[in-house]
């Protein structure tokens, strides 16, 4: 039993080994998994709740599982009013968005993944917003059935807003600037995106960098211009003494200056005139530096333009004037002849004439008026038509200007047989605001035509009523106060409707085929721009066979002391002025005219000594050494114009208060009232109507007396 033996058993144990330490190895990398899992979700938590951007996660059904403070915040709910929610029923609703829908349930389930997809939205809560939503489709859990939408949501209405205009981005740029100073990316795309020409200098005043279209507008390339100083940029060619000051005095006082304007002649570019933008911009992060951003942007087309318009609007002026000086000039040469033919036939008429000379001078004065009535429309229309026309609208007693129109057509009346009446003119004093003058002007047109084509034993009757709810436009608005309504209405052969269209055109004679009454065409007309000028509306109303009403419509006024004086019947008869030797100083250049007039007072007025010059600037002397009651002024003198005489006589003390009525033949409206304003106490147009010319000078001389 000496011998000893050692028995030895062999386990091979090291694919078990293998396999235990592939368990723990994978323990330990399941636990790291885990952590990282964990550390993951924390990861992913945090992401949402940190991101700027509204983010919301949907679950297949899309539903919300999970939204951002942002969100919240941003479209102004509340975590009940959002999770578990379907999508398009939040915000009662108003998450029903088409294209929403079209990105959820169209684009995402076969793309999984879309970016930027814009939809626009007005919410209630927080307005109309535009977004670019980024959309994302992730599959989770075991064997990735579950399917989850993460849907990020970026506002870029601000965005749009900025790029829908450039002047809008120019406003924004310094806010921009501030903002994105430090971005240099985001600054270059700035720079190279603006159309404007765009250059930034250092505190040197070198250049550090341009947009590309600065390059393009002033012909140079960058190895021409960057570190270049601003002055020596094109060989000394922005050396300009404007830019200089602008640069160095204004800016560093202001750090900011708009619209300066420079002039300057490039030789690549020629001449051009700019506008310049320019900010001084200090940034904070890198100490003490100091940048200049200016624009530029060219104006030479549109000041080119302006000045073009200027010269326009310099030679239309011109034109008008010289419109106006011929409406004159024509106005004084035609009617200077016309006052001597007419006022002497009037003169002839009232003397004792055989039968054939008293029928021609009948017909030399019915030519006459006619052809003064033709002179009168057609420079009134080429006035209206020019923008020549003034109106002075004031308030105007209606009663006493109907007066006067049926006083002046009431010869015609009693010739043609036909009987004028006024009704319905109130007791009450009615005031219109309109032209005292050119009122008259259109009521004498439509009593006259009245008149004119009425037929044998016709009447016309003028009617006046208050219209509470007013119809009149002025300067294309309606007029909401009371209106006037003044009448005129015959019982004459009316008018077709055929021709109503036609019955206010220049030249249109409706019924002149039916009648032998001459006429222009142009009455009518000129009445409808003169009433039309003073805020009003004329009209008519009219059926063949049954006559018609010619009607005007003007703005009520407050009552005010009236100019119009009245016709009395004295008046209406000729008033003779007291018994006694008074004089007229006649200052005319025209010797026929004085004869005119010398005859006429020595035929109805013997006891007034006419004492006549053809000088105006001897007027104040004469005045003083004849000391006449009244003075008779043409405008028209070869020394001195007429208004300048008033001046003269107004500013002696003995002659300022001598009353001065001008007899000329200008008809300028504006210049009537500048010779009234300066004291003239009346107008009268020549040629000379012999019963108005003695009317005047009957109240004149009288209330002189009276004084």
């Amino acid at each position: 039993g000496k011998e000893k033996i050692i028995l030895l058993a062999i386990e091979d144990i090291t694919e078990r080994k293998e396999i235990e330490s592939g368990l723990e190895k994978t323990r330990k990398e399941l636990a790291a998994i885990k952590i990282i899992v964990d550390e993951a979700g924390e990861f992913a938590e945090s992401i949402i709740n940190t991101v700027r951007e509204p983010l919301i996660v949907l679950d297949r059904d899309l539903r919300v599982v999970k939204a951002t403070r942002s969100f919240y915040d941003f479209f102004k709910v509340s975590p009940e009013e959002t999770i578990g929610k379907l999508i398009y029923d939040l915000g009662n609703r108003q998450w029903n968005i088409p294209k929403l829908r079209e990105l959820l349930e169209t684009i995402l389930p076969e793309k999984t993944t879309f970016d930027n997809y814009e939809v626009e939205h007005d919410f209630s809560a927080i307005g109309k917003r535009i977004m670019l939503l980024n959309a994302r489709q992730i599959q989770r859990g075991p064997g990735g059935k579950e399917k989850i939408i993460l849907l990020a949501i970026e506002d870029i209405t601000e965005r749009k807003e900025i790029e829908a205009g450039l002047e809008k981005t120019r406003q924004e740029l310094v806010a921009i600037k501030k903002i994105a100073d430090e971005a240099s990316e985001f600054a270059e795309s700035i720079i190279n995106t603006v159309r404007e020409p765009l250059i930034v200098l250092n505190w040197d005043l070198r250049v550090v960098k341009v947009s590309r279209s600065f390059y393009n507008f002033f012909k140079v390339s960058p190895e021409e211009t960057i570190g270049k100083l601003i002055y020596d940029l094109g060989n000394r060619q922005w050396n300009i003494p404007k830019l200089r000051e602008l640069l160095e005095t204004i800016l560093p006082e202001k750090t900011t200056f708009d619209n300066y304007e420079v002039e300057h002649d490039f030789s690549a570019i020629g001449k051009r005139i700019m506008l310049l933008n320019a900010r001084q911009i200090q940034r904070e992060l890198r100490g003490e530096e100091r940048i200049i951003l200016f624009a530029i942007e060219d104006i030479t087309e549109r000041k080119n333009i302006e000045n073009e318009l200027v010269k326009a609007k310099a030679e239309a002026e011109r034109a008008n004037i010289a419109k106006s000086e011929f409406l004159s000039r024509m106005s004084h040469e035609l009617r200077t002849p016309m006052n001597s033919i007419l006022g002497f036939a009037q003169l002839m008429d009232m003397g004792e004439l055989i039968p054939a000379h008293k029928k021609g001078v009948n017909q030399i004065l019915k030519s006459g008026k006619h052809l003064l009535a033709l002179i009168n429309e057609v420079l009134d229309i080429a006035k209206i038509e020019s923008g020549q026309i003034t109106i002075s609208s004031e308030p105007v007693e209606i009663y006493g200007i109907i007066l006067e129109a049926i006083d002046i057509v009431h010869n015609l009346a009693e010739s043609n047989r036909v009987d004028i009446k006024s009704e319905n003119l109130i007791a009450q004093k009615l005031y219109v605001e309109a032209d005292n003058q050119r009122l008259k002007q259109v009521l004498l047109n439509l009593i006259n035509n009245a008149v004119k084509y009425n037929q044998k034993g016709g009447s016309v009757k003028i009617q006046c009523t208050v219209q509470k709810s007013g119809n009149s436009v002025k300067d294309g608005e309606k007029i909401n106060g009371n209106v006037i309504r003044i009448s005129v209405i015959d019982t004459g052969k009316g008018i077709s409707q055929e021709f109503m269209n036609k019955l206010f055109n220049p030249f249109e004679r409706i019924g002149s085929e039916q009648t032998k009454t001459e006429g222009t065409g142009l009455g009518l007309a000129i009445s409808k721009k003169l009433i039309e000028a003073m805020s009003g509306r004329i009209g008519v109303d009219s059926e063949a066979g049954k006559g018609s009403i010619f009607w005007i419509e003007l703005p009520q006024a407050e009552g005010q002391e009236n100019r119009y004086e009245g016709i009395s019947e004295s008046t209406k008869q000729g008033t003779k002025i007291t018994q006694e030797i008074e004089a007229i100083l006649y200052i005319e250049d025209n010797l026929s005219n004085i004869q005119l007039v010398e005859q006429i007072l020595e035929t109805h007025r013997p006891l007034i000594k006419l004492i006549a010059t053809t000088y105006g600037n001897n007027a104040v002397q004469f005045a003083i050494d004849y000391k006449p009651g009244l003075i008779l002024l043409d405008l028209d003198l070869p020394d001195i114009h007429g208004s300048r005489v008033i001046k003269l006589l107004q500013a002696d003390p003995k002659t300022a208060e001598i009353p001065i009525i001008i007899i000329s033949a200008d008809i300028i409206t504006k210049q009537i009232n500048q010779l009234m304003d300066a004291g003239a106490k009346d107008y009268l147009m020549k040629p000379i109507d012999v019963g108005q010319f003695l009317k005047i000078v009957d109240r004149t001389m009288n209330k002189r007396r009276k004084d």
